[in-house]
């Protein structure tokens, strides 16, 4: 055979072999439930590899689980779940190394004083993962909790002028912020199952809420249905500013990002 052709041959076979063979999941390292979860491994180990079970867009409360990703999660080492939240997804049992953050608590990660003290959790977890990592992990842990100490103050200062009047929403997504920064929650009108609206007693509720509170804002769920919100908007005499915030992101966003563009959304949106 001329060498050219030899040479062809050599490059050719693998890859016809790659081709051939039966297709294998490349398994992360981490699994997470819901991206703000691998959001905040992010925030300890930017170059972790974490799978996010939940796809960028699509409905927590209404979503099935597809074969690859059940198997992808099998081979990862350790899922990250917040069973409040998560408790009724299909997920596969006995999974060996789980770390369960919020068992008692709705959207902990909205509040910077619960991930504080949650992050070395997730540091004692990924340090059992690798523990050649620790002095780095545990340098990124000081330098994450910190951060949180910042971004607690930016929402204090960007929700402060809404804490006399308060504010009414359509998800309760982002209402454990507005206990911790001390904003009145006038009222929140879906329930924490995608889709179960109050009702109409509870529109007429909120729009007299708006009348009797000024400057009470309205806050949507850039992941839900906001016709409720828009209603009030519409037929209220205080013309109320109407916020969208985003409280899952997309896998790839560290918890701090999250947080800086919600942030922006409301500095924009007043």
């Amino acid at each position: 055979m001329p060498a050219a052709l030899h040479t062809i041959a050599k490059l050719t076979l693998p890859l016809m072999l790659l081709l051939t063979a039966p297709f294998m999941v490349s398994a992360a390292e981490i699994a997470a439930t819901l991206p703000p979860l691998a959001g905040l491994v992010k925030m300890l180990d930017n170059k972790a590899e974490v799978m996010c079970l939940l796809p960028t867009g699509a409905d927590p409360h209404h979503f099935q689980m597809q074969p690859r990703t059940i198997e992808k999660l099998a081979k990862s080492r350790l899922l990250i779940r917040s069973s409040f939240d998560d408790g009724g997804w299909p997920l596969p049992p006995n999974h060996e190394n789980v770390l369960d953050i919020w068992p008692d608590k709705d959207h902990g990660w909205v509040s910077p004083k619960e991930v504080r003290l949650i992050l070395p959790h997730i540091a004692n977890a990924l340090i059992k993962l690798d523990p050649q990592q620790e002095v780095s992990l545990n340098s990124n842990l000081n330098k994450a909790i910190a951060i949180t100490f910042a971004i607690e103050k930016q929402w204090q200062k960007a929700l402060e002028q809404v804490r006399s009047s308060g504010v009414i929403m359509q998800h309760p997504s982002w209402r454990r912020l507005m206990v911790d920064m001390q904003v009145p929650v006038l009222n929140v009108l879906e329930s924490g199952h995608h889709g179960h609206e109050h009702g109409p007693h509870a529109l007429d509720d909120s729009l007299h809420q708006l009348e009797e509170h000024p400057g009470a804002w309205l806050i949507s769920d850039a992941g839900h249905t906001n016709r409720a919100l828009d209603w009030l908007r519409q037929h209220s005499y205080q013309a109320p500013h109407h916020i969208t915030l985003d409280a899952l992101a997309d896998c790839n966003t560290s918890w701090d990002q999250l947080m800086l563009q919600n942030l922006q959304q409301v500095s924009e949106q007043q």
